[in-house]
């Protein structure tokens, strides 16, 4: 009898991992994890006067996202000099640019996201103003077909939809899909703010 109780108890917690396990890695068909592997580098010294883009708005704001990419998209540590162009853009306004030299890298990569196209980023007050960096990407047509042009746009201040497979992900509360088909959320990124320095990387 007692080894018949052990028997069922082993049976259940093997049960209850396996499902717990199966729902965080596929919960509603829209998550595989909090952060993602792949590469996202970034660093910005605001102290050094950055003030042309909404990436300071967006980091020292709630429910405030924007979309950044740079020009040219990546940078390597062994690439010395030159300068790049930080842009952003938010839902109903113009987009913002910034030259910004290279130097000020100090042998850091710059790779914003998938192929270096974009990332987003905001903080949410759904989550105690939780800082939110995504890839610009749509992770399930990417999965789908590994082809980095499914970018995400605007369908108003807190959303971003696939022009693709027309998903749409909410960016208050952790990139879910909100509309269309289920799948996968937002990609995330590993990223630090201490009031002057932001940070992105991944994997960390």
């Amino acid at each position: 009898m007692r080894k018949t109780l052990y028997n069922l108890l082993a049976a259940a917690a093997v049960l209850l991992t396996t499902s717990c396990d199966a729902l965080d890695t596929f919960f509603g068909g829209q998550t595989v994890g909090e952060y993602t592997n792949h590469q996202a580098y970034f660093y910005m010294d605001f102290g050094l006067g950055h003030t042309n883009t909404y990436l300071s708005e967006a980091l020292n704001s709630t429910n405030v996202f924007t979309v950044i990419t740079t020009d040219p998209p990546i940078h390597l540590p062994s690439t010395k000099g030159g300068t790049y162009t930080l842009s952003s853009e938010m839902y109903g306004v113009a987009k913002k640019s910034e030259t910004i030299s290279e130097a000020e890298l100090t042998d850091r990569p710059r790779q914003l996201g998938i192929d270096g196209k974009g990332l987003i980023v905001g903080r949410s007050s759904f989550q105690d103003g939780e800082l939110y960096v995504f890839d610009r990407q749509c992770p399930n047509c990417w999965n789908a077909n590994n082809n980095s042009n499914n970018l995400l746009s605007f369908s108003d201040a807190h959303n971003m939809v696939c022009n693709t497979c027309h998903r749409t992900y909410g960016l208050l509360n952790g990139g879910v899909v909100v509309s269309g088909d289920s799948g996968e959320k937002l990609f995330r990124y590993h990223a630090e703010y201490n009031g002057q320095t932001f940070t992105v990387r991944n994997p960390i």
